[in-house]
């Protein structure tokens, strides 16, 4: 039966991607899916409960996790890392990370899915963790914004070829760059 919401889990994400939130139907989704539309409705009760578990399956996959393994690392190399992750994997799923990004300033998504929120909240626990671990007086919201903005205008401008297909050494010219930005507020 994992198969089924999973299934739906996934064809929810592509109709989603294609027309946003309004525009979709539970009758859409469940055609993506091949199920019936009252199997739908047996896993998720609305098409916005089913929204809401299809984003936070979304940032919690992507976005929450790694930033507290990497505090113990050098502060340079922690944004490097962060950065890097956090393009790679925008940069992959860019039309559901643009979908997010719209659906939020639409005011679709509030709270604990209002995906900027929840990139930079969880930047600024992170960044917050890190600098205590390495006894740094800084004020983390600032980087958590300035990450925060290098990640969502990689959404909104699209570079001719994304980043997780570039070649490793211009990968880190442009880490190297980000890097050198946020290293000279400290």
């Amino acid at each position: 039966m994992r198969d089924k919401t999973d299934q739906i889990i996934k064809a929810a994400i592509n109709v989603f991607i294609k027309k946003g939130f309004l525009q979709s139907t539970t009758q859409e989704i469940a055609k993506e899916a091949d199920v019936a539309e009252v199997t739908l409705y047996r896993k998720f009760s609305t098409k916005q409960n089913l929204f809401e578990t299809v984003i936070k399956k979304s940032l919690e996959n992507h976005f929450k996790t790694r930033i507290f393994k990497l505090a113990e690392e050098g502060t340079d190399r922690f944004f490097e890392e962060i950065l890097d992750e956090r393009l790679e994997v925008i940069s992959k799923n860019h039309q559901l990370i643009k979908m997010l990004v719209s659906e939020s300033l639409m005011g679709n998504l509030t709270g604990d899915l209002d995906f900027p929120s929840v990139i930079y909240n969880g930047l600024k626990a992170g960044i917050q963790l890190h600098f205590e671990k390495q006894n740094i007086a800084a004020d983390p919201g600032i980087f958590a914004h300035q990450i925060t903005g290098i990640l969502v205008s990689n959404v909104l401008f699209v570079k001719e070829t994304p980043y997780y297909k570039l070649a490793k050494e211009e990968k880190q010219k442009i880490l190297d760059h980000y890097t050198t930005s946020l290293m000279a507020n400290l």
